[in-house]
This record gives C-alpha cells, sequence and structure tokens, in this order.
C-alpha cells in the first residue's frame, strides 16, 4: 500500500515540477519580466534564476523516474517546495501587488490558494523523503 501512494505522489510531484519547468520555459520572457519585478531577488541574479530553476524544476523531475536519483530528487523537491512557500509568505505579508512568477494555472491562483497549495506539496515531498528511505 506505501509503495502505491510513493509512486502516486512521484507521479504527481513530477508532473508539477516537469509542467511548472516547461511552462517558464515557454514564456521565458514574461517569466524574467515577473521575476525582474520580484522585490526578493536582485536584478544581479534575475537572468539566473530564469534559467537555472526551470531547468532544476526539469531534471527533479527526470530524476524521481530513476531508482538512483529519486532519493535526492525528493530532498531536492522538499527544499525547492519549501523555499517557494517561504518566498510566497514573505511577499505576501512585506510585499503589496507583486505578480506571481509561476506559469500558467499556477499563476492564476490567489497567494493565499498558492500558498495552500504550496504547503501540501511541501508536506507530500517530505513524506516522500522519509519514505524513500523506507523503501531502499
Amino acid at each position: 500500500m506505501m509503495k502505491k501512494f510513493n509512486t502516486f505522489f512521484i507521479v504527481a510531484i513530477g508532473l508539477l515540477f516537469m509542467y511548472a519547468g516547461i511552462t517558464k520555459l515557454l514564456d521565458f520572457n514574461n517569466f524574467v519580466i515577473q521575476l525582474d519585478s520580484s522585490p526578493l531577488i536582485p536584478d544581479s541574479l534575475t537572468l539566473i534564476v530564469a534559467r537555472g530553476l526551470p531547468i532544476l524544476e526539469i531534471l527533479i523531475a527526470i530524476g524521481l523516474c530513476f531508482d538512483a536519483t529519486r532519493k535526492l530528487c525528493s530532498y531536492l523537491t522538499f527544499a525547492v517546495m519549501l523555499g517557494f512557500t517561504v518566498y510566497l509568505v514573505v511577499l505576501v505579508i512585506f510585499f503589496e501587488n507583486v505578480p506571481c512568477s509561476c506559469g500558467g494555472i499556477l499563476g492564476k491562483m490567489s497567494y493565499p490558494v498558492h500558498i495552500i497549495f504550496n504547503i501540501v506539496f511541501t508536506a507530500i515531498a517530505g513524506f516522500l523523503c522519509v519514505n524513500t528511505d523506507a523503501e531502499n
């Protein structure tokens, strides 16, 4: 039963990260503009984040497919989701009218809904970290 949950969560997170990464790359110019308007990302890092983040998301999604890299990618997923969640919470608490740099459907969510979404996926990633250890 636990293996079925693991498989379901791995597929869900893999699809989420693949979707997020590809969406950012397909609308790259808009992604850069939105990142550039973020008060938390220094201008000097905008292009590095804009190029690196979608690639990281896609690599994590691919890495979750393989036994040899699944544990590492589970931890990376947890770190990335926790970072995204903290980033959104800080934006909501300390800043006003900051556009979301997430693409596609995720960019259409309100910040409170997006934060809840991220908390759920951060918890799922934490579950995978613990259960990937148990599975191997």
